[in-house]
């Protein structure tokens, strides 16, 4: 399979059995996100964004699609959970960065464009909750799954939830935990 990247509205219409003017329409609407190529004014579609549209929507994924929608951003600075979260995630196919920091991870967030972060609550200078408030509240992280490494002793999980993790395991978390949250929230 070569990987694709981008989409036409016909290719991305021949995957919805529709028309590619609903594709179009989709576009002009603000429910599916794409840009124009300079002087044709063709949309292109990225990959990833198209996912995002095709799940938000209850539709089916194509499986070549889904397996380029696997890229995943760890964000922990301990070198045990970075260390066992990589290996879990890789073990479950998944394409994995990880940022020490949170400006490393402003970064690849932006360069890597992943499907799922996986936040570790432990890191120090960093607030986990800011981090959520931030990821819900920019538009173009809103396909964006999130999941929480939740710290020792969590008294209250619901409110990582709330706060817009769509998952939480517990600190530390066992691989296969770790493993079994990541194939939920990407649909593997």
């Amino acid at each position: 399979m070569s990987e694709l990247h981008v989409l036409t509205t016909g290719e991305a219409a021949r995957y919805c059995g529709v028309n590619f003017r609903t594709v179009i329409r989709w576009i002009e609407r603000g429910q599916l996100k794409a840009y124009k190529l300079p002087g044709r004014g063709d949309h292109r579609i990225c990959v990833e964004d198209f996912v995002g549209f095709l799940r938000d929507n209850s539709m089916p994924v194509p499986s070549e699609l889904a397996a380029a929608s696997r890229k995943v951003l760890l964000l922990a600075a301990d070198p045990e959970l970075t260390a066992s979260g990589r290996q879990a995630l890789q073990q479950v196919g998944c394409d994995v960065e990880v940022a020490g920091d949170s400006f490393v991870a402003g970064t690849l967030m932006t360069a890597c464009k992943p499907t799922l972060m996986v936040i570790d609550a432990n890191l120090t200078g960093v607030n986990g909750f800011q981090i959520l408030d931030h990821l819900r509240s920019r538009s173009e992280y809103a396909n964006v799954r999130v999941l929480v490494v939740g710290p020792a002793g969590e008294r209250d999980p619901q409110r990582w939830l709330n706060a817009g993790a769509d998952a939480l395991v517990a600190h530390p978390g066992e691989s296969s935990e770790l493993a079994a949250k990541v194939r939920l929230l990407l649909e593997i």
